[in-house]
């Protein structure tokens, strides 16, 4: 008799352990996704990140993600569900988001986004003028996602608009005209980006002029 009271109880645990491992297999981790806008970003334009994660729950919960952390790559992070964030300077970043359901299950993805250098903001220095007294000058570009570029130059007491601005983010080169003034002035954008330095020139004339210096504000 004691022996069959046992063995009942072997077979009850038996499908209790069954019906709790069935439980563990129905109760599945979320899947971690995101996606971010625009998907070509530039540095120091916003980003918006955008959490795509799913999560079916299990039998005694609805499921559902309740919680996320968001590493962007650059030392800053997030636990909003769709944060944005800015970049300081072009370069490939691995962002990395985790997220965890009601049931404290966890699920890690990584994607790189890829930023390009921008001249956008606002940018103060000098212009020699050549016979050994420094100019001040100021431009302010705007540098849109979609590669586009326009600015204007604050200088002798006037506002000028640039012309022909062209942008290299490979180079970091870049170059446009003050027809007001009859130059076109060429740069390039310095490591940390904050800086450009170049040279001016006269248009239709074959020679270079002075140089010009403005670092970003």
């Amino acid at each position: 008799m004691r022996l069959l009271r046992l063995a009942r109880l072997g077979g009850l645990l038996g499908i209790v352990a069954l019906a709790l491992s069935g439980c563990a297999l129905l109760n599945q981790p979320p899947v971690a996704n995101f996606t971010w806008a625009p998907l070509e970003p530039l540095a120091r334009n916003e980003i918006a990140f955008t959490d795509l994660s799913t999560d079916s729950g299990g039998p005694f919960g609805g499921g559902g993600v309740v919680s996320w952390n968001w590493n962007f790559g650059d030392t800053d992070s997030s636990t909003s569900p769709s944060p944005k964030h800015t970049y300081d300077k072009s370069g490939s970043y691995t962002v990395r988001l985790t997220v965890t359901d009601g049931s404290g299950e966890t699920a890690t993805v990584s994607k790189t986004v890829t930023v390009t250098a921008s001249v956008g903001g606002t940018w103060r220095g000098y212009i020699d003028d050549g016979s050994g007294f420094l100019n001040d000058m100021e431009l302010v570009f705007t540098h849109s996602a979609s590669g586009g570029i326009q600015g204007t130059a604050y200088m002798l007491g006037a506002a000028l608009s640039c012309s022909s601005i062209s942008f290299d983010p490979t180079g970091k080169r870049i170059q446009f005209q003050l027809i007001d003034l009859g130059i076109r002035l060429d740069g390039t954008l310095d490591a940390s980006e904050t800086r450009i330095i170049g040279l001016w020139y006269i248009l239709g004339a074959p020679f270079a002029g002075w140089s010009w210096d403005v670092t970003r504000q």
